[in-house]
């Protein structure tokens, strides 16, 4: 016969009361835990909408860049397209103007006795003004007369006569205008030509103290004087 003690109802109570503790605190620990590690993820998760918005956004601006290349790609075939349109434009009236100098030169008394000879011609020069009073802006419009068939090459030498103390002296077109780095100007054509191409080349500057009087235009090719004229130094325009 054994003996067992008998649990008196306070610790019946008790017990029961820790196995519903122990009972209701699982859940709970479970929830922390839940808790816990949602706040701990929670700045990889705002990291990650902050990514996705990023790749939507580059998405976008990805197809923006590709309709803009696309238009872009449309721009340059219809500009290839004026351009090649605008070129024979020109080449049509630069055959025009040849003619017309070559019906010009037969009239008597409007040109100079050699003007119906072939070869090159100055047809106009022009001297502006600058903001500078010692910076002048110049062109100068050579054609030819004659065959048209072959492009003609020469050289234009300028240079600027005057005086600078009383004394006379001749500065030549590098002294006068170093961005071009040369004392002529390349001559390349068919039919007529303008030159200096370039803006910045058509700038005379003079030196202090000296005042120019005339300016000379000498055209060469191999050493062969081609044409040879002299202009007084008058101011035909003024540069807005």
């Amino acid at each position: 016969m054994t003996l067992q003690p008998r649990e008196s109802r306070m610790q019946r109570r008790w017990r029961r009361g820790m196995v519903i503790l122990l009972l209701i605190s699982i859940p709970v620990s479970a929830w922390q835990g839940w808790e816990a590690a949602m706040r701990q993820q929670q700045p990889l998760r705002q990291e990650r909408e902050a990514l996705i918005d990023r790749q939507e956004q580059l998405i976008k601006e990805l197809e923006e860049a590709r309709q803009r290349y696309h238009q872009l790609e449309v721009d340059v075939l219809v500009a290839r397209d004026a351009v090649a349109e605008g070129q024979q434009i020109i080449h049509e009236l630069e055959a025009q103007l040849f003619k017309q100098q070559q019906s010009l030169a037969q009239y008597q008394g409007v040109l100079a006795p050699s003007a119906a000879a072939p070869g090159l011609r100055i047809q106009a020069f022009e001297l502006q003004a600058t903001d500078s009073p010692d910076a002048f802006r110049y062109k100068v419009m050579v054609s030819r007369v004659g065959d048209e068939s072959e492009t003609l090459q020469a050289k234009l030498a300028v240079s600027v006569s005057g005086k600078r103390g009383g004394k006379a002296e001749t500065l030549s077109l590098a002294q006068l205008s170093p961005a071009l780095g040369s004392d002529s100007l390349d001559l390349n054509f068919r039919y007529f030509q303008v030159v200096p191409a370039r803006s910045e080349q058509a700038l005379l500057t003079l030196p202090e103290g000296f005042v120019p009087q005339q300016i000379k235009l000498v055209a060469t090719r191999d050493d062969d004087t081609l044409v040879e004229q002299v202009f007084d130094w008058t101011v035909t325009g003024a540069v807005p």
